[in-house]
């Protein structure tokens, strides 16, 4: 009997450490710490790292211009970014002048950002035409995508960048830490963010609403990407919403590159399909990162053909999205 126990002890031994030899070190390649996308991104690493059997680490840089190119060659593992940064890099639509063709969704998740001009809420900028003349916040170094997201805000109340006195800063967490500094009198920023929470508990802010008009939209996907979507908020006074506004958003994706071994990505979705009520509880821009919306009906770029496999099998990928996806390609 003792010599039973020391061959399964021995065996469940081995099997531990086969195991623990299997287990990987993986990159998840983010923007800096601060913004949106580095706490939304971490949340994902975290779980990803409960439930895979990989480690997933997260490593900051100023900005999806870093790293894309580095992702799209293979050199990190994955990145949680939004689908108009994957929709601009994958065209060529960055500060490199590149095509990223080899970056692939694993995971989706719905509106994750909502986004728009924050002023402060004694400011009298009560909508988009009053920021003519005004202190806008501009460039934002290494976020190209905001650039032309601002560009068609701004054209929204019939202005261009020759109407406002633009003022240049260096990323997404810039623009926010500008108005707290009042450099600016406007600046672009996404609802929820931290930069934006901590100068509303100082000094009330409040976000311009880009109204219901259909048109408006239009002119925005047209002018920007075609995956924009307008969110209708309400009231939500402690994040700078006093009255209902509406907001663009687009969705996040968790994203890889085309070579990335199957059986990660296997692993790391098994691993996030399974801690998805915790990855909606890492951060409330998480909370879209649902099972029925973790393959994108509205794909800016392919999803990768492990993930396709996996969402057929839990039974949510639709003709519909195939169809989507098959456009990409």
């Amino acid at each position: 009997m003792k010599t039973i126990a020391a061959i399964l002890a021995a065996t469940g031994a081995l099997t531990l450490a086969a195991g623990a030899a299997d287990a990987k070190t993986l990159i998840m390649a983010l923007d800096r710490a601060g913004t949106l996308y580095n706490a939304s991104g971490s949340g994902v690493a975290k779980v990803a790292s409960q439930h895979s059997g990989h480690r997933v680490i997260v490593r900051a840089f100023g900005g999806p211009d870093s790293y894309f190119g580095a992702l799209n060659d293979g050199k990190y593992d994955f990145s949680t970014v939004s689908s108009s940064t994957a929709w601009f890099n994958y065209h060529g639509k960055n500060s490199a002048k590149k095509e990223y063709k080899n970056v692939r969704i694993i995971r989706s998740g719905s509106g994750a950002l909502r986004l728009g001009f924050v002023v402060y809420d004694d400011s009298p900028i009560k909508k988009i035409s009053d920021l003519k003349g005004m202190r806008v916040a501009s460039d934002f170094g290494g976020h190209s995508v905001i650039g032309p997201m601002v560009a068609a805000s701004l054209a929204v109340g019939n202005l261009t960048w020759k109407d406002v006195r633009a003022v240049p800063v260096t990323g997404a967490l810039d623009s926010p830490r500008a108005l707290g500094a009042e450099r600016t009198d406007a600046s672009w920023a996404s609802l929820g963010m931290p930069a934006v929470r901590e100068i509303h508990a100082k000094r009330k802010v409040r976000y311009l609403s880009f109204g219901a008009d259909p048109a408006t939209l239009k002119s925005i996907q047209d002018a920007t990407f075609p995956g924009v979507r307008m969110s209708k908020l309400p009231p939500l006074k402690h994040l700078g919403l006093p009255t209902p506004t509406h907001l663009l958003t687009y969705d996040s994706y968790v994203i890889t590159h085309k070579d990335q071994d199957p059986k990660i990505i296997r692993a790391v979705l098994e691993g996030l399909w399974k801690g998805t009520e915790e990855i909606r509880k890492a951060h409330f821009s998480l909370r879209g990162f649902t099972q029925k919306s973790a393959a994108s009906d509205l794909p800016m770029i392919p999803h990768h053909p492990e993930a396709i496999a996996f969402y057929k099998e839990k039974g949510i990928w639709t003709d519909e999205i195939a169809k989507a996806d098959a456009m990409l390609k």
